[in-house]
């Protein structure tokens, strides 16, 4: 049985900081963001967009290619960004989208590893039941203190894919290297917002952990590294994915899995997605029936590499037009209203747009409320 992923979508916030504005503010030189450490623009998000909002939007456009939504028989929000300690983040996704009741639905954490999980249990469960679907979305926002070397690599974005047997994006393989171990390369107490890192162990472990996990693939598939034709890697930042790129694989596309990424900085659980999204978007050549090498990075951490095979007619399933789209009418902002999004604040007198057609208005009785735009 063929299983894998039948259609992709993103979704990211309607502004973007340049990092040429940063580094001028920061009196750094450019060259140090844009070549050092391979990322243009950040997405900055308003008070009103969040990991659900931006989740329903990247999700209502996979759904929109299915015949029967009822078919989606469970939903996993993967993410590192969730802001209830209870209450599953895909729970309000579930209702915006008006999913069957008679649905599994839960939120998987690890760092960045988290929507790879998901989608190797989505495979499994497929397997078992056949007529099935999954809903994956991997949904992240993070930030890091300013003045930091982490800030140049802010960002997020929403993945949003459905799992199926016959699949029309991709055909997961049925082999895998995995290495965990425990290291403090990254992480983020329940009581802060901004994450804590150890930038060089986390390169550092990084790249060990992919030596470890191709060895692994290696000798469970008995392919050659010849068979990988394009590979896409997790990128908190694209001289990381480059990096990785010219240790083991020197594949000539990796620019092109780097494109959306650089405009929209670290997305966390949907990296690795968006940079296969950008491979798909941007690649010149029809690459069905190709190889594509998968490296997921969790800190803390969690690493896998896999791989899948590109279907005959994988382009009819595309939204290129869209994407690029929506990544170009982005807003830009000034360093006066990044630093107050980044306290979360409003800007007085200034209405900001949402990305999809849910809002969140804002917390009460330590709620979260969300509306529908009458627009929409």
């Amino acid at each position: 049985m063929k299983i894998g992923i039948d259609s992709i979508a993103f979704s990211t916030s309607r502004y973007f900081l340049s990092l040429e504005t940063l580094a001028k503010h920061r009196n750094v030189n450019y060259e140090k963001y844009n070549v050092g450490i391979g990322q243009a623009k950040m997405s900055v998000f308003p008070p009103n967009e969040d990991i659900v909002t931006i989740a329903i939007d990247a999700a209502q456009k996979v759904i929109s290619q299915m015949d029967d939504k009822n078919d989606i028989d469970i939903l996993i929000f993967a993410t590192e960004s969730a802001f209830d300690l209870s209450k599953s983040a895909g729970i309000y996704v579930h209702h915006f989208l008006k999913l069957k009741e008679d649905c599994r639905v839960f939120d998987l954490k690890q760092a960045c590893y988290s929507a790879v999980a998901a989608l190797q249990l989505a495979k499994s469960y497929i397997v078992d039941n056949p007529n099935s679907k999954v809903l994956i979305i991997g949904s992240d926002i993070i930030k890091y203190s300013p003045n930091t070397s982490g800030e140049p690599t802010q960002g997020g974005a929403a993945v949003a894919f459905i799992v199926t047997q016959n699949p029309r994006i991709l055909e997961i393989e049925p082999y895998a290297g995995i290495h965990t171990v425990d290291v403090m390369d990254f992480w983020r107490p329940s009581h802060l917002d901004e994450a804590l890192f150890d930038g060089k162990l986390s390169a550092y472990n990084y790249l060990k952990s992919l030596d470890i996990c191709v060895d692994r693939y290696w000798k469970k598939s008995n392919l050659a590294i010849s068979a990988i034709d394009h590979v896409c890697f997790h990128a908190p930042f694209g001289k990381m994915a480059q990096k990785a790129n010219n240790k083991l694989f020197r594949c000539p596309s990796i620019n092109e899995t780097l494109i959306y990424n650089s405009v929209i900085g670290n997305s966390c659980s949907a990296s690795l997605f968006i940079c296969f999204i950008s491979l798909l978007d941007n690649v010149k050549d029809d690459i069905s029936h190709k190889r594509i090498g998968f490296f997921s990075y969790g800190s803390g951490s969690v690493a896998e590499f896999f791989s899948g095979i590109i279907p005959e007619n994988y382009g009819q399933t595309l939204d290129t037009r869209n994407n690029l789209k929506m990544l170009s009418d982005r807003i830009e902002i000034a360093i006066s209203e990044y630093e107050l999004l980044y306290n979360n604040k409003f800007h007085d007198g200034y209405h900001y747009e949402n990305v999809g057609n849910i809002t969140m208005l804002g917390i009460n009785n330590n709620q979260r409320i969300y509306r529908r735009l009458q627009n929409n």
